[in-house]
């Protein structure tokens, strides 16, 4: 059977340590004179980040570099391990009511209670991060909409995850003595959605 992208991480997935960057492209002019700044806010934003995977059996790591073997060729399943529920007390089936691309402002409904700042969601392919917290029915996002979702397009808040590539094509492992390996890695989201 070929390898079909995205990939999905072998399960359970552990992580000793994950730094997410969330990255804008923004570019700045200051005045020489003034010091007066005009900052020009591009809508490109996306995440980026590292892995570091704990002390693993060879049994265990294998799984793991076999998937970071493949992976250099494609696309992957990526989430925050650590923050698979919300922090706010949401229920029920949520759905996109208003959300226009290259903004940040996501309108829902289908849900009672309310997110709470640094929620994840996901819609489509795309995790989002939830900056602000507007009513019981519009949140501002990071990163900004990828694309105008359409009402009714389903709104995943429990595990949600965005596809991602590895930074780099190239796979390293450590094996120390006690013959445990070590494995890190570097992600960024993929946007070309």
């Amino acid at each position: 059977m070929a390898i079909s992208y995205p990939l999905t991480p072998p399960s359970p997935f552990r992580i000793s340590k994950l730094t997410l960057s969330g990255m804008s492209a923004t570019s700045r002019n200051v005045s020489p004179f003034t010091f007066q700044t005009q900052q020009y806010n591009w809508p490109g934003q996306a995440w980026m980040g590292s892995v570091e995977c704990p002390p693993m059996t060879r049994a265990a790591a294998e799984e793991v570099i076999g998937f970071l073997l493949a992976a250099q060729r494609g696309t992957f399943y990526f989430q925050d391990y650590a923050n698979t529920s919300p922090r706010g007390i949401v229920v029920g089936t949520l759905t996109v009511s208003s959300a226009t691309a290259n903004t940040s402002t996501l309108g829902f409904s289908g849900a009672t209670g309310t997110f709470a700042v640094g929620d994840w969601i996901q819609i489509s392919t795309s995790l989002y991060k939830i900056i602000q917290v507007n009513s019981s029915s519009s949140v501002d996002l990071f990163p900004v909409l990828r694309s105008s979702y359409g009402a009714g397009t389903a709104i995943t808040y429990s595990n949600a995850k965005g596809v991602f590539r590895l930074a780099e094509p190239r796979t390293e492992w450590s094996i120390e003595l006690a013959k445990m390996y070590g494995v890190t890695f570097s992600i960024v989201e993929d946007v070309a959605q």
